[in-house]
Order: structure tokens, then C-alpha cells, then sequence
């Protein structure tokens, strides 16, 4: 059981890094539905991608502080759904 969920851990670091290095908003999304698959389940990704992205920072990244989790979640938002105005540079 502790190898699968290693393995699982591996699985989201995988996708939650292709998230934080997509190079394109097109890629972007798509690493982002691919982490919302993985932690969410496939029945996730028949909501919109927003709504399932918080729901996926929320058991990713949880805070007991409302305000911090908003942040959280409107910075998990902004690497699969730039800002129309921003020009984002990979790192």
C-alpha cells in the first residue's frame, strides 16, 4: 500500500509540475486537467476547469484561513488560466 501511494505522490508532483513549467496557456490547461484527473477523478473533469482546480488546491494545498486559501486557490487558477493581460515567462 505505501508503494501506491508513493507512486500516486509521484503521479501528482509529475502533473503539478508540468502545470508550474507549461510554456503555453494551451498546455497549461491541459496539465491542469490531467492533475484534476488524477486527484480528483474523471467525473471532475466533466465540471468546469476552475471550479475543479480550487476543488484540487483545496486537497492539495489546505488552509484553515479562508483568506489564505483564496489565495492559494486564485494562484493555482493563474498557472492553468493566465490572465488575458499577462505575459508569462517560463522560470
Amino acid at each position: 500500500m505505501l508503494g501506491t501511494m508513493n507512486k500516486q505522490t509521484q503521479i501528482i508532483n509529475d502533473k503539478y509540475e508540468a502545470l508550474m513549467f507549461a510554456k503555453t496557456p494551451e498546455v497549461g490547461r491541459k496539465a491542469a486537467r490531467e492533475l484534476v484527473r488524477v486527484v480528483l477523478g474523471d467525473e471532475a473533469l466533466r465540471r468546469p476547469l476552475e471550479e475543479s482546480l480550487r476543488e484540487c488546491c483545496r486537497v492539495l494545498r489546505p488552509s484553515d484561513d479562508p483568506k489564505e486559501q483564496a489565495r492559494f486557490e486564485a494562484e493555482f487558477l493563474e498557472l492553468a488560466v493566465p490572465p488575458a493581460n499577462a505575459n508569462r515567462m517560463a522560470a
